[in-house]
């Protein structure tokens, strides 16, 4: 039997290994698209405005201006919510510009917290459907067999791996034997203004809604994502629209590129991460509406512009439904030991071997990029 304890201390040391090497072999932990989602938080924080001129500059990116005549940003305000606290706390005691190095390790801390936190509820939540190997062992493949390894882990300074916390938190709420929909409409919102797709998990919440739900859940969810809307109409002058639609993307939800968002060699989910292949398997014959959720993120990313994910490590956009995966893996693992597997089958027939895979996959993409 694996002691959950001692699995979460060894999770959580190669995960801070894996981002203090990647951090100071780069010497920084900002880039890609994770400037622009430091940028709300750097801007607000130390300029006390939305105005991203400074930061831009500073990594040496361009947007256009909006007719606010602000320069753009597109990506979302949720993870600058949750990075804050320990840049604020780093702020306070270095008092400098809010660009180096120890900020940026704050931040991408700050995601790893999130992450370790993400299983720890998953694990939580597995284990009252399955027994506590089952359900660890699930928590070992989605940590180490998955793109949650590189997001959560090297990659932190991004959107992902809070999405990955988000589902968690709301899924707890959502699973609650007493449910709480004002919680559940709080961590509904987390979900949107980390990710807008993410909604989309809302669907899970169609089999509890009555109509006496619906205005506590309402109001939870826009405490939250009003923090996005109010963003939007600052910088663009329109809560309405996402920025996304405005700037000449879109869906062509008639030509989705599915196959392609799965099987890719590009970023095909299954292709670089293929133990998710048994956990969908293990949603067919249990948990059919979390499989829903996961087909319409797939048909919203199949028809997106850039349903490549531009330079992702697998299917970036997925991560968020990595705990609606998990349960399809716990099944398929308790299927298995009803028919006499043992804990060291899974460990070196599926485990092991597909999360040394994952790992020459990130060595690969690393030097690719």
């Amino acid at each position: 039997m694996i002691n959950p304890a001692k699995a979460f201390v060894v999770i959580t040391a190669i995960y801070i290994l894996g981002f203090f090497s990647h951090a100071f072999y780069l010497k920084k932990t900002v880039y890609g698209d994770g400037i622009f989602y430091y940028s709300w938080l750097r801007s607000i924080v130390i300029d006390k405005d939305v105005n991203f001129t400074d930061e831009y500059a500073h990594f040496h990116v361009q947007q256009p201006k909006t007719l606010q005549q602000l320069p753009a940003n597109k990506y979302s305000v949720g993870p600058a919510l949750l990075w804050s606290p320990l840049f604020i706390w780093i702020h306070s005691v270095m008092k400098s510009d809010g660009y180096n190095f120890w900020y940026q390790l704050a931040v991408g801390t700050t995601s790893i917290l999130f992450t370790i936190t993400g299983l720890i509820l998953l694990f939580r939540l597995l284990n009252r459907y399955f027994s506590q190997t089952t359900s660890i062992l699930a928590i070992i493949a989605i940590a180490f067999a998955t793109n949650l390894f590189f997001y959560g882990s090297l990659d932190t300074v991004n959107s992902h791996s809070l999405s990955f916390f988000a589902a968690c938190v709301y899924l707890s709420f959502l699973l609650a034997k007493e449910k709480n929909f004002f919680l559940i409409g709080i961590s509904l919102g987390l979900l949107g203004i980390i990710r807008t797709q993410d909604i989309i998990y809302g669907i899970l919440l169609l089999p509890f809604l009555r109509w006496r739900n619906i205005f506590p859940l309402f109001t939870g969810f826009l405490i939250l994502f009003s923090l996005q809307l109010i963003a939007w109409q600052i910088l663009y002058g329109n809560f309405l629209t996402s920025p996304y639609l405005t700037g000449g993307e879109g869906f062509t939800w008639w030509q989705a590129h599915a196959f392609e968002v799965l099987f890719s060699p590009k970023s095909g989910l299954f292709f670089w991460t293929p133990i998710l292949l048994l956990g969908c398997a293990g949603l067919f014959k249990k948990n059919k509406m979390f499989l829903l959720v996961i087909l319409l993120q797939v048909w919203i990313v199949a028809s997106w512009s850039t349903w490549w994910q531009g330079a992702s490590y697998g299917g970036r956009m997925f991560v968020s439904v990595l705990p609606l995966f998990a349960f399809g893996l716990a099944n398929i693992f308790q299927l298995l030991q009803h028919y006499g597997w043992k804990l060291n089958y899974f460990l070196l027939i599926i485990i092991s071997p597909l999360s040394m895979l994952n790992v020459l996959f990130i060595f690969f993409f690393l030097l690719r990029t």
